[in-house]
């Protein structure tokens, strides 16, 4: 029986893809430059290709936050100080808070059968402000994120520092994500039952051990 559910946050709980268009937006407003569809879909692109690149456990997180811009600066032959354009997107992200459809019903829903915290691969300040905006801040016990844990996911380390923090056995947690990838194949490998939230229908292509499949997080009330 469950004592506990660890959530993923980024398109999990929160709607990323809206989150990193509002805050790319706006961060080229800030800097009065010109944006379109393209522009958008180069930026995309590379973010995609480094956060691969970081499940393989190739590169970091913080090596995605500080490459992406220099690399689409470099593509669009733009001159300009990338850090700054960085640190000013990093701060327009913390403000984003869009819910994934049915998040907050489900959490105020598990929170009163079970101590929730959630596990990111992200900015510890950056994800405690998010969820403090989304208003669902309140309902964790506690938040593992990957520069506050010292390892990433799927990295096993980031999973047996969440147990030995939670003080929970692992077959008395329940992982929820969306990431085959850094979720569920993290999981599963520290032997942590796993939820994968898959509103897309996507294929188990690794053929991974997976406990539950939800394509809603409502679905969430028909199996806690």
């Amino acid at each position: 029986m469950y004592k506990a559910i660890f959530f993923d946050i980024d398109d999990t709980l929160l709607n990323f893809s809206v989150a990193n268009r509002s805050a790319f937006v706006k961060s080229f407003g800030e800097f009065n430059l010109h944006h379109d569809d393209l522009t958008y879909s180069t930026y995309k692109q590379i973010n995609h290709l480094l956060w691969e690149r970081q499940k393989l456990g190739q590169i970091t997180v913080q090596d995605v936050i500080n490459n992406r811009f220099k690399e689409l600066f470099t593509a669009l032959k733009v001159e300009i100080n990338h850090d700054h354009f960085r640190d000013t997107f990093q701060g327009n992200l913390a403000k984003e808070h869009t819910l994934e459809e049915g998040a907050a019903e489900a959490i105020q829903y598990l929170s009163q059968k079970y101590k929730l915290f959630a596990a990111s691969n992200s900015i510890l300040l950056q994800q405690k402000a998010r969820l403090h905006l989304a208003g669902l801040l309140p309902h964790f016990s506690d938040l593992y994120v990957s520069d506050d844990v010292g390892y990433e996911k799927p990295d096993q380390r980031f999973f047996q520092t969440c147990l030995a923090r939670s003080n929970i056995a692992k077959e008395e947690i329940l992982f929820i994500g969306d990431s085959l990838e850094a979720d569920i194949k993290g999981a599963t490998s520290c032997e942590i039952p796993t939820c994968w939230y898959n509103p897309k229908q996507l294929k188990n292509e690794q053929n991974l051990n997976i406990t539950y499949t939800i394509q809603h997080l409502s679905d969430l009330t028909k199996i806690l």
